[in-house]
């Protein structure tokens, strides 16, 4: 579909928008505040500064879950009711849509009831999803989703491995991100989703060489579209961390490789790399701030919505689980301002 073109200046008032509510997004101080709280309850107080729900008193500890996924869907339904172009921003949903689309093809072809697992956040509603499912009818969905659902539809009976579904959806998902920013005619956007698919492509990496995974294995879950190409991953799959490191060091990626494959070795957990390379990506999007007039500082904020939505789900998840301020820190994301 060709989408309208549009400049700069037709972003005036959103821009505008958009900088007025920056304000309430979550800090690093009010971050470190929620750590530090005695409880879950006050812990969540602090989310009212961020206009966070109305009335968090009466939100039970343990269904902050709807507190989050509330806070969601209104950071998008504000971009939408701003945006001159809402077509550009949907690229940034289909993620859920895809999800949706696991959880259902998984309950069909296994034959449970994953209701309680879909999300009401992607660009089509779940009614949709289920009734264009039962009947094989994929008109309402995207043209790259039909196309993942025939492609799953045709190679699942043969294998019967629920995973191929998620290597499918995953495939199509980013790609259809991806061509989705080329759309938008902006570079910000197109190198933020192929640093995505980057990001996404080293954590396979290295969750597959820690699982002792053979190199073939990566080439069917490998994600296209990223500046890291996938030969790269292939010809270094049995080097060290170390010399790999080397490999992506044009790409920015070095030393957040290094220091989370060190934590990992050290202790066995991976919630370092993660979390320092969702931090690249925060890191990345900040120029936006620096941005009068264009589409960037809304997709900037939308992204910036969802990393303040993680954190404020890690911290909260820690705390309901006991876990001690100390660890809860070592997960902690950079946050946006």
């Amino acid at each position: 579909m060709t989408l309208a073109k549009l400049t700069g200046t037709d972003y005036i008032f959103s821009v505008a928008r958009v900088r007025s509510v920056e304000k309430y997004l979550l800090t690093h101080e009010r971050a470190e505040r929620m750590i530090d709280a005695k409880t879950s309850e006050d812990a969540m107080r602090v989310l009212e500064e961020c206009n966070y729900g109305f009335g968090i008193e009466s939100v039970k500890k343990d269904e902050f879950e709807k507190l989050l996924s509330d806070e969601h869907k209104k950071s998008y339904d504000f971009i939408m009711s701003i945006a001159p172009e809402l077509s550009y921003f949907k690229m940034f949903l289909y993620p859920y849509d895809y999800h949706n689309l696991k959880v259902l093809m998984k309950a069909e072809y296994l034959g449970i009831d994953a209701t309680e697992l879909l999300v009401d956040t992607g660009t089509i509603d779940i009614k949709t999803l289920k009734n264009s499912l039962s009947e094989r009818d994929f008109a309402p969905l995207t043209e790259m989703m039909g196309k993942a659902l025939n492609e799953i539809i045709d190679v699942f009976p043969k294998s019967n491995d629920p995973q191929i579904i998620d290597i499918i959806f995953d495939k199509y998902c980013y790609d259809e991100m991806l061509k989705s920013a080329e759309n938008t005619e902006s570079l910000f956007i197109v190198d933020y989703i192929r640093m995505l698919i980057d990001t996404i492509n080293i954590k396979t990496y290295v969750r597959l060489k820690w699982m002792d995974k053979s190199w073939d294995f990566l080439n069917k879950v490998f994600i296209k579209g990223g500046y890291i190409q996938e030969q790269t991953f292939v010809s270094n799959y049995n080097d060290s961390y170390e010399k790999f490191a080397e490999q992506i060091s044009g790409y920015g990626f070095k030393e957040v490789f290094l220091e989370g494959t060190q934590y990992l070795e050290e202790k066995g957990l991976f919630a370092v790399l993660e979390k320092l390379l969702d931090n690249k990506l925060i890191q990345f999007i900040k120029d936006a701030k620096f941005i009068s007039f264009g589409i960037e500082p809304l997709v900037a904020y939308l992204i910036a919505k969802d990393n303040e939505i993680k954190i404020a789900r890690i911290i909260l998840a820690g705390k309901l689980a006991g876990i001690s301020p100390e660890l809860i820190r070592e997960r902690l994301r950079e946050t946006y301002v």
